[in-house]
């Protein structure tokens, strides 16, 4: 099963890192993918739960960093594409103990947070 979740996990970031870097200019095969392992993880725990979810902002974080622009777009289009990659993997995901993380994190639930989107 974490096989199949983790393959979700990297589709969800590689495809919205995708819109991100054509947004930015970039040509759709340079689009970063990362692969958020958690075979490691009791996502049963809080501690658990909670690893993972900083793996994947972390993860977010990377994927949607756009080359060293600082202009307020550039800036609001990834804090944009890293709350919109994050709640498309927790949802992707979906395990009750990692929302729960999620929903703590943001006041949302990522199915909220897409649809805001």
């Amino acid at each position: 099963m974490n096989i199949i979740n983790n393959n979700v996990i990297r589709t969800i970031l590689t495809a919205t890192a995708l819109c991100a870097a054509l947004a930015a200019g970039a040509r759709a095969e340079e689009a970063p993918q990362v692969h958020v392992s958690y075979a490691d993880l009791n996502l049963n725990t809080a501690a658990g739960a909670n690893a993972l979810y900083q793996r994947i902002r972390k993860a977010a974080s990377n994927v949607c960093a756009l080359p060293l622009e600082r202009d307020l777009g550039h800036v609001s289009q990834t804090k944009a594409c890293t709350a919109r990659v994050i709640a498309e993997a927790v949802e992707a995901l979906d395990n009750p103990a990692v929302s729960r993380v999620y929903e703590q994190k943001t006041g949302m639930t990522p199915a909220i947070q897409l649809a805001a989107r």
